[in-house]
């Protein structure tokens, strides 16, 4: 049986927070809509141990939230498995994913709480990548085996996870456009980067963020400082395993 304290409590901050939030709950087309930002909102939301908790102890609650497939905050409209840019003071721009879109409901209102898949980044994992630092881009991520509960109106963009090959056709720079091509999971890189396909003469994993001569006959990829520069003959390049075979 529930904690009569727990389940008192939970009623006292959802009214809070009802008191703060109104959101316009559109049956038809199971969405939320219109959300109304307010400081308050954030600031009573903090004084729970976590966002998580709370939505722990609702949900021993009766009818006291739903799942929805959207969300539409500023314009933006968010959906499951959606990319997104969530900022913090903490820790500026980081990367998640959308998991669940959770409507914590009373009397036909809705407070949104999102559950979100984190992305790392390269800075993030600095001490497993070790030597292999030098291969991995700026614009990598590695979707990790964390998870949280986030107020929508820490979501501030939209952002687009690529895998490799389709990051280096578009080859785009600006904007919160990366790819991804392992994930973090039990504190570890998966595939481990050992595995990842090599490429150029020393044998190392594909980062875009370098420069890359490719042979006019294999079409295999070398680093520019890895090529002895006279064996670029007008621009063009003909790699070593290629004069061979002449």
């Amino acid at each position: 049986m529930s904690d009569p304290n727990i389940i008192q409590e939970t009623h006292h901050k959802l009214n809070q927070i009802f008191n703060s939030i109104k959101l316009e709950n559109v049956q038809t087309q199971q969405t939320l809509k219109t959300i109304t930002n307010t400081n308050n909102l954030i600031a009573q939301v903090r004084h729970c141990k976590s966002l998580a908790q709370l939505f722990h102890n609702v949900q021993n609650l009766s009818q006291t939230h739903q799942l929805f497939k959207e969300i539409k905050i500023n314009n933006l409209s968010i959906q499951l498995n959606n990319d997104v840019v969530i900022y913090t003071k903490e820790d500026g721009h980081c990367i998640a994913k959308v998991i669940e879109i959770i409507g914590v409901v009373r009397f036909q209102q809705f407070t949104p709480i999102i559950k979100i898949q984190w992305y790392y980044s390269k800075k993030d994992l600095k001490q497993i990548i070790g030597k292999y630092l030098d291969c991995i881009s700026q614009r990598e991520l590695f979707l990790s085996d964390q998870y949280d509960y986030i107020q929508p109106d820490t979501i501030v963009g939209e952002a687009q996870v690529q895998e490799l090959k389709e990051f280096e056709q578009k080859n785009l720079t600006n904007g919160f456009i990366f790819f991804c091509r392992s994930f973090y999971k039990n504190e570890q890189i998966l595939p481990p980067i050992q595995k990842w396909e090599k490429h150029c003469i020393c044998r190392l994993p594909m980062n875009p963020d370098r420069k890359y001569l490719m042979c006019d006959i294999c079409q295999q990829s070398y680093h520019k400082e890895c090529v002895a520069q006279n064996k670029i003959v007008q621009k063009l390049y003909v790699c070593a395993s290629c004069r061979k075979s002449k």
